[in-house]
């Protein structure tokens, strides 16, 4: 393999804050990586997000954005139209997760990218923290465990992160997005929205502890808000999995998985902030400072990109596939809970 001459060129659609605060700061200070143009629905966004990081181009249509790429950074709410485009021009993608709502409209674009010869890179960020695989390497084998979220705190998070002016996207603000046409009832719809757009991470890291983990139950509150599920391991093992609405300021992300010989609880740090605040307690003792999980991950997009494939993690386009799969199997089953007595 020769050395690269030349940084990839990458093209990032949206400026919201996982541009701001997560992408654009790792990029453009990244050796391995050259930001060539920026685009957002905000014109005077995208500007912003230029001036801060020394982007020298914002581009006005996908086409003019693409141009000389060779990679596609999808940041925005909605992702299938840009991935669409850049197969079509032969470009490389990264999308943040979800690829799609619909599990078969992301089936079907990771095997074009794979019939073209592209990646389709998407930003399963717990499948390279450190400290999750700290917890796996501790329980290698789980035999039950729980996963839990509730985040009162992201919305702030991102405020913080946007220059003065600019107030956070938020899915409301996007084009209607299509959904499984087997979830007929609206409260599947919510399960869905919920398991990928809130739990994602969970799901990753579930996807990766118990590869053959089968949903076995779902309920949301009432309120839309809180789902609980169940589901099971190939020998019946049990796995919780709780994502909750909280009160504004708390936060709670957390992993325990159990095994014959030893337990292992991860505390994720809070959106945005470093990740050396995330702490593995084992029956040893506790074990915090651990290495960015973003930075890892994008380091693990270079090496694709370069023709090096850990051999150690599904690819990331089969893992998002296994997640949104899990996921779905989920919103079907998931029943609304029980009405409050008025009594």
């Amino acid at each position: 393999m020769t050395p690269r001459t030349r940084p990839w060129r990458l093209a990032v659609a949206g400026c919201g804050a996982a541009a701001f605060g997560l992408h654009l700061p790792l990029l453009t200070a990244h050796p391995a990586f050259e930001v060539t143009a920026l685009a957002d629905r905000d014109t005077a966004r995208a500007r912003a997000a230029a001036a801060r990081f020394a982007v020298p181009r914002v581009a006005g249509t996908t086409q003019d954005l693409l141009d000389g790429a060779d990679m596609l950074v999808v940041l925005t709410g909605v992702h299938e139209d840009l991935i669409d485009a850049a197969l079509d021009a032969q470009v490389h993608m990264f999308t943040e997760k979800p690829v799609s709502l619909d599990l078969t409209t992301t089936r079907t674009l990771a095997a074009r990218a794979q019939q073209a010869g592209l990646l389709l890179e998407v930003g399963a960020m717990r499948a390279h923290d450190p400290a999750l695989h700290a917890a796996l390497a501790a329980v290698p084998d789980p035999a039950g465990g729980w996963l839990l979220k509730a985040d009162g705190v992201d919305e702030a998070a991102r405020r913080r992160l946007l220059p003065p002016g600019f107030n956070p996207y938020t899915f409301a603000d996007d084009p209607p997005q299509a959904v499984p046409e087997r979830l007929a009832d609206p409260h599947q719809v919510t399960a869905l929205k919920i398991l990928l757009w809130q739990g994602y991470h969970l799901l990753t890291a579930l996807a990766l502890a118990v590869p053959g983990v089968t949903p076995a139950a779902c309920t949301l509150d009432t309120d839309g808000q809180s789902l609980h599920a169940l589901l099971f391991g190939s020998a019946a093992e049990p796995f919780t999995l709780v994502i909750s609405a909280t009160a504004p300021g708390r936060f709670l992300e957390q992993v325990h998985f159990s095994g014959p010989a030893d337990a292992a609880t991860v505390d994720f740090a809070r959106p945005y902030e470093p990740s050396t605040a995330t702490r593995v307690t084992t029956a040893t003792g506790e074990q915090t400072g651990f290495p960015d999980p973003f930075a890892a991950m994008w380091q693990a997009i270079n090496d694709r990109l370069a023709g090096q494939y850990p051999a150690d993690l599904p690819t990331s386009a089969a893992l998002a596939v296994r997640v949104e799969d899990l996921a779905l199997e989920l919103a079907a089953l998931c029943r609304p809970g029980p009405r409050p007595r008025k009594d």
